[in-house]
């Protein structure tokens, strides 16, 4: 199959050099990496094509312009390669996420500021009321607050002294 297909392709391949290097639609190489964007869409395939005839032959009679331009086509910051970010992208994110951390806590403040006392249940009296009731009842006999040398706080959180 390969061996059918194999001439079939060189003819093609002549056929596409003998129209990609006329001298009408071939396209200058030099500085190709600043005139890339303004080539047409025509023009960029037009020069893909001339660049891959010419890579089709042997690599040493390339031009070191050609060998450039052959890198720059294949390899270069454009198509699928073009960079997600634009300059000053860091400073973006960051006033980006300083905005959005800034307002998330003045929204915080905002509410802490609306609500009311703190519940009764977090005073220190309510909360030594509560490890008595638990010593009563016997909770937690084998490892908590009622079992026998107990040495932690119970139910009386340390923030509350």
């Amino acid at each position: 199959m390969l061996r059918i297909a194999r001439p079939a392709l060189r003819a093609t391949q002549r056929r596409c050099a003998s129209t990609a290097t006329s001298p009408a639609s071939e396209v200058p190489l030099a500085n190709l990496e600043l005139r890339w964007k303004t080539l047409s869409a025509q023009e960029q395939t037009s020069l893909a094509k001339q660049l891959e005839q010419a890579q089709a032959g042997e690599w040493t009679k390339m031009t070191l312009e050609q060998k450039k331009a052959a890198y720059w086509v294949a390899f270069g910051p454009h198509g699928a390669r073009t960079p997600l970010t634009g300059p000053n992208h860091g400073i973006k994110v960051l006033a980006g996420t300083t905005a959005v951390v800034g307002a998330a806590g003045g929204l915080f403040l905002w509410i802490r500021s609306k609500g009311g006392d703190r519940p009764t249940t977090t005073t220190k009296e309510w909360q030594e009321a509560q490890n008595e009731y638990a010593r009563e009842n016997k909770i937690n006999p084998i490892t908590g607050i009622s079992s026998e040398n107990y040495k932690g706080t119970g139910y009386v959180s340390l923030s509350n002294k």
